[in-house]
């Protein structure tokens, strides 16, 4: 049986593929509210040891392009907003040289996957700050700074402006691309700077003519909850198109890390009020955004799948984001997730309980359902 349900949604999918904005226009699809979906795979395999651009993995091996079958899937439960993991050293194997053209082509087909289901795309450049390079024999994780002042640990923040401009240039007007998101959970960026690294990225991108959003994520892997301790007081980014939207991350567990190691009934054994966890950790980057008068996206949260103990967690951290007018990507589906705890892909041909509360608040936002009433 495929583990992929079919519950008669062909008319959910068509009113929403009748809804989405013509081939011509979703690259100025305007920001709001809308919950959308991260389709792994493309990024996976880069934590491995040994991998770096001259060992970026096989296709299909290490690393999978998500196929029409989630795209159809996640769009079928209003979630058509699809941010999509990539790998630096997969896409430009040496820094400042050509994009590589098996991997670029198979980022294009997966866009021309997506306008096809009506579906809007997050390119997300999922390095953390880094790139990992090899020579001779040696791997070096080398962080993009602003300005280099450790040559062997560090590479110029230009090799990430001339990757940008590279990729921008060959799919800017793809119909499904919506946003670049620059970095994926820069961190422990320290003296490198990453703030000002990330506005000479805009500022290039703009000079290009380039009128597509762009998401900036925050230093510190991007948490809401920390948002001020890694981030400066103002906004750093300055855009003449104000079509920069600011990236923070949303976990539950103890230490926000998205890995929960521990159960529900553990973690509210040491916290009672675990149920507003998702609010209040949401709320230090909400405040600054609206205080800042800027947009905020959230570029993942999740819990886990197997443990219905976190779903009034997300149920309320939902509301607050609808209450907020923001956008928000789950982490994560793909179809290649296997027993990950976090995988929001269907079990047994059924779909996960996190899901259902997800879609259940999808179908309240297209409806223009009260913010404040989640439920």
């Amino acid at each position: 049986m495929s583990p992929w349900p079919n519950k008669g949604r062909a008319t959910v999918s068509a009113l929403l593929l009748a809804a989405s904005v013509g081939c011509g226009g979703m690259n100025s699809v305007p920001m709001g509210t809308a919950l959308g979906i991260n389709l792994a795979g493309a990024e996976f395999s880069t934590h491995r040891a040994d991998y770096s651009n001259a060992n970026p993995g096989v296709d299909g091996t290490d690393y999978f392009f998500p196929s029409r079958r989630p795209l159809s899937y996640y769009a079928s439960q209003g979630m058509s907003l699809v941010r999509l993991p990539v790998a630096w050293e997969r896409l430009q194997p040496e820094l400042g040289g050509d994009l590589d053209d098996a991997y670029l082509g198979r980022l294009v087909q997966f866009l021309d996957d997506a306008a096809a289901h009506g579906c809007h795309v997050v390119v997300d450049l999922h390095n953390y700050g880094r790139y990992r390079r090899q020579d001779d024999s040696s791997i070096s994780e080398l962080i993009v700074a602003a300005d280099v002042s450790q040559t062997s640990s560090q590479i110029d923040s230009s090799y990430l402006v001339d990757l940008w401009l590279r990729l921008a240039a060959r799919i800017r007007d793809y119909p499904a691309v919506y946003a670049y998101g620059l970095m994926n959970e820069p961190h422990d960026m320290l003296a490198a700077n990453w703030h000002k690294t990330s506005s000479h990225v805009v500022t290039a991108i703009r000079d290009a003519g380039d009128e597509n959003w762009i998401w900036v994520a925050g230093d510190g892997w991007s948490s809401a909850e920390k948002w001020g301790r890694y981030n400066p007081v103002v906004p750093w980014v300055t855009d003449p198109l104000r079509k920069v939207a600011y990236e923070a991350h949303v976990y539950c567990d103890e230490d926000g890390s998205g890995k929960y190691r521990m159960s529900f009934a553990r973690e509210l054994e040491r916290d009672a009020f675990i149920e507003d966890r998702g609010v209040r950790r949401l709320q230090p980057f909400a405040n600054w955004c609206k205080r800042n008068g800027v947009v905020g996206v959230v570029g993942e949260f999740g819990v886990p799948w197997g443990d219905s103990g976190w779903l009034p967690v997300l149920d309320r951290f939902l509301g607050e984001v609808r209450k907020r007018d923001m956008k928000a990507c789950a982490w994560a589906g793909g179809g290649h997730w296997g027993g990950y705890v976090l995988s929001l892909d269907p079990r047994g041909g059924d779909d996960v309980a996190p899901l259902k509360l997800i879609a259940r608040h999808a179908a309240l936002i297209s409806a223009g359902g009260d913010p404040r009433s989640p439920r």
